[in-house]
Formats: structure tokens, C-alpha cells, sequence
């Protein structure tokens, strides 16, 4: 009789799907226990039945609609990858992807292309938006035609969706603030926010975090402004250059969000003579060389590889009826510094 995932599970003392990702490779699984069931799975004589199950599928894909504003903002590219890693996994067992992209956050072209995924047969979305009563009530009408809907990187609570995956924002800010208060003990502080838009619930759940964290840590502080860079380097540069010149007394400048870093370091060297500590958001390219040359001081991460795998990965198990209804999946909050980078 052949051995079953539920046969190894069970010799292993774990889950079927801790087996079936420690046999996939996932990263989820410590490397001793991938071991050990890997090394049960040879001893027992399991063989994969990958083949049988890509003949049944094929008869049958699931197309998932991707929409992501990803144009001319490279911390998608790491969202991406981790699409790619999930599709290289589960493409062969009935799932496939068509993404449509978008530069900016225009709820009007977002929705034009979830009509355009769902006119192209798709029976599942992933969907990266700000928050807005259009877009709502387009979760709330696939959601009510049975097409489920993930929500990626910036949740929308009171929606239909189906489950969000993505950071903690919250914790991300407050993070942020006790790294501000930590190295700079007694030192009175003249904070500058940026943001990529107001309207982005991430980026104010993160200022929310932030300013409820040094409300608990100290009274000598206060946030001279708040701006919006809109995601880009140049506006981001100037409106910075501005905030620097009305406020020529900020001693800290935290960045949350991971877009438009190039104009905020841009205004960081053009200003050079004032000493500040800076903060930012995601381990893009330009973040990570600004760290590197002592232009921010710190980076707090949110794994976007991983977010990309986990919204696939949970569509296929939804889809496929394997476990019980997807929960959130919430990624670490990461700080990095110089030396993770050198």
C-alpha cells in the first residue's frame, strides 16, 4: 500500500501541511524538521504524486486576476518574485495568473481591470488598493457573485474580502517610534512624516502607530508636519526640500512608505549641513544604498516575497477546498541597519 502525506504526518508528529511545505522546500518549516521528514518520507518509501494530480488540473485552471500598482515602484518587484515562486509550485496543480498593472493608485483604473479580469474568466482576485467606497463595493460585488478576493499589502477591514496578507502597520510604527526614542535619550525632537498618500491606510495606520508609541514614551516631541510624496521621487524631493526649509529645526524624519526614498534621499544631500535621523520603510534597492552610505539610519522591513507566495498560495488551498477558511497572514516587522547590508 503506498504511504500517504497523512502516513508521514503522522510518523513525524506534525501537520499535513507542515509535510507537504517541508517536501515543497518552504522556508516555514525549520530546517531539522524538513530533515527529519524528508528523511521519513525516503525511509517510508513515499513517492509524490505531483503527476496525478497535474492530469486532473489541467482539465480545469482556476485564472486568479492580479491587480497591483506596481509601475515605477520597485518594492513590487519583490511582490512579484514571490508570485512567481507560488506559481512555480502550484501552476501544474490548476492555478495560473494573469496580472494587470498600474502606475498610481487610481481606483477608476483598478476597477476598469478587475472587470477586465473577470470578462477574461477569472474566478479569484488579488487586489493592492487604498481605501474607497468604489472599491468596496466592487470587493463586495465579486465577493457576492462567489469570486473570492484577497486583499495584498493594505488591508480593508468591513470588506467581503476573503482574507488580507501583508504587514502589521500598526506595529510598524510603533516600532519606528521606540527606535526613535531609544537613540535619543533626553533629547527634545522635532519629527517630520512622510507619507505617500493620506489616504493610504497602511501609511496612516503606520503614522498612527507611531504617534500613539511616543505619546507612551515621552512628552518632549511633536510632529511638525505631515506630507504626502505621492509615491514619487520627485515630488517626494520637493516637498521635502520645502518641509526642510519651513522647518529647519527637524532633527528626525520618518518615512512611511517605501516609495519615493530617491527623493527623500536627494533632499537628505541636498541639506547635508543639518544632522538628522532618518527612518524609512522596505528593503528596495535605493533604501538599502542610502543605508549603506549613512543616509538612513534605519529600514523596517515587511518581506513582500513572502507576501507575493502566501496570496497564491492561499487562493490554491481556497479553491482547492484544502483546510478550513484562510486566515490573515501577517509578515514579520524587520528593522535592518547598516551591517545587514555591507
Amino acid at each position: 500500500m503506498s504511504v500517504t502525506l497523512k502516513d508521514l504526518a503522522k510518523a513525524s508528529g506534525v501537520s499535513i501541511g507542515t509535510v507537504s511545505r517541508a517536501l515543497n522546500d518552504k522556508n516555514e518549516v525549520s530546517a531539522k524538521t524538513s530533515e527529519r521528514i524528508r528523511q521519513l518520507a525516503q525511509e517510508l518509501g513515499y513517492i509524490p504524486n505531483r503527476a496525478g494530480r497535474a492530469l486532473s488540473s489541467q482539465k480545469s485552471i482556476n485564472y486568479v486576476g492580479i491587480v497591483i500598482p506596481s509601475i515605477n515602484s520597485p518594492f513590487f518587484d519583490d511582490i512579484k518574485k514571490g508570485i512567481d515562486m507560488a506559481l512555480k509550485e502550484f501552476k501544474d496543480l490548476g492555478i495560473d495568473v494573469i496580472i494587470k498593472e498600474q502606475e498610481g493608485w487610481s481606483v477608476d483604473t483598478q476597477i476598469k481591470a478587475l472587470d477586465e479580469l473577470e470578462n477574461s474568466g477569472c474566478k479569484a482576485f488579488v487586489l493592492c488598493s487604498v481605501d474607497s467606497e468604489e472599491i468596496r463595493n466592487k470587493i463586495a460585488e465579486l465577493s457576492d457573485k462567489g469570486y473570492p478576493v484577497v486583499l495584498l499589502n493594505n488591508d480593508l477591514p468591513g470588506t467581503k474580502r476573503l482574507c488580507f496578507v501583508g504587514p502589521d502597520y500598526l506595529k510598524s510604527g510603533k516600532v519606528a517610534a521606540a527606535m526613535v526614542d531609544k537613540c535619543h535619550p533626553g533629547i527634545p525632537l522635532k519629527i517630520l512624516v512622510v507619507v505617500g498618500y493620506k489616504s493610504h491606510l497602511g501609511h496612516k495606520t503606520r503614522l498612527d502607530g507611531f504617534i500613539s508609541e511616543m505619546k507612551s514614551r515621552r512628552q518632549d516631541y511633536e510632529i511638525v508636519d505631515v506630507i504626502e510624496g505621492n509615491d514619487q521621487d520627485i515630488i517626494t524631493q520637493q516637498v521635502t526640500m520645502k518641509a526642510f526649509m519651513k522647518h529647519p529645526d527637524v532633527n528626525v524624519v520618518y518615512m512611511a512608505t517605501g516609495s519615493g526614498v530617491s527623493g527623500l534621499g536627494a533632499a537628505i544631500i541636498a541639506d547635508s549641513e543639518h544632522k538628522r535621523f532618518i527612518l524609512a520603510c522596505d528593503e528596495i534597492y535605493t533604501t538599502k544604498e542610502l543605508v549603506k552610505n549613512d543616509i538612513i539610519d534605519f529600514v523596517i522591513c515587511q518581506s513582500p516575497v513572502v507576501q507575493g507566495y502566501q496570496v497564491i498560495k492561499k487562493l490554491h488551498d481556497y479553491l482547492n477546498k484544502i483546510g478550513n477558511l484562510p486566515e490573515d497572514y501577517i509578515v514579520d516587522t524587520v528593522i535592518k541597519v547598516k551591517s545587514h547590508f555591507d
